[in-house]
């Protein structure tokens, strides 16, 4: 197999573990892309959860106990995006068969299609009713399903993708 004739000289290791993926990224326009639309997610992801102990301790009264509970509905969301990344790659399968192997990685893109618009909708549905006290708590909480949904949506479609375009069009070529 390829991945057996790999060279396991100290030169050849840090070639492939170190130098291998900036070469990639930035002789790849897309993978550079993909990377800077992931981080803006993540650091989304984690300035959300920073916004949920403010807008219901500090605005609303919550105690910690109940805002850990509220988190819930990020998981129901989480839950659901990876239920409809399943259903959306169902027909991936085939194409495997059809392109030999190789079917295009754009192919994978379809939930990320939901979980763009998803995460979007979620965050402005969480800031705007987490600003004012006088909208029920659950009505932001809400908002964590489709935040949830879309950052699964998001991170898995584009996470199988990278793996598919560097797999596709640059597995051996940095030897």
């Amino acid at each position: 197999a390829e991945s057996e004739r790999i060279e396991w000289k100290f030169r050849a290791l840090v070639s492939r573990t170190i130098f291998r993926p900036f070469k990639m990224l930035f002789c790849e326009p897309i993978l550079a892309l993909i990377t800077a639309y992931m981080s803006m997610v993540y650091g989304l992801l984690y300035a959300l959860f920073e916004a949920f102990p403010v807008i219901f301790g500090v605005k609303r009264g919550l105690g910690v106990q109940y805002i850990g509970l509220l988190f819930f509905s990020v998981a129901i969301g989480t839950v659901s995006g990876g239920i409809f990344n399943l259903w959306a790659s169902r027909k991936y399968p085939k194409l495997l068969n059809k392109w030999h192997g190789f079917p295009p990685p754009e192919r994978r893109l379809y939930a990320a299609m939901l979980g763009g618009p998803m995460l979007i909708i979620g965050a402005f549905w969480l800031g705007w009713t987490g600003e004012y006290t006088s909208v029920g708590w659950y009505v932001p909480v809400l908002a964590g399903i489709p935040l949830g949904m879309g950052v699964t949506c998001i991170f898995i479609s584009f996470m199988v993708s990278g793996v598919y375009i560097i797999r596709s069009r640059l597995s051996f070529h940095f030897d």
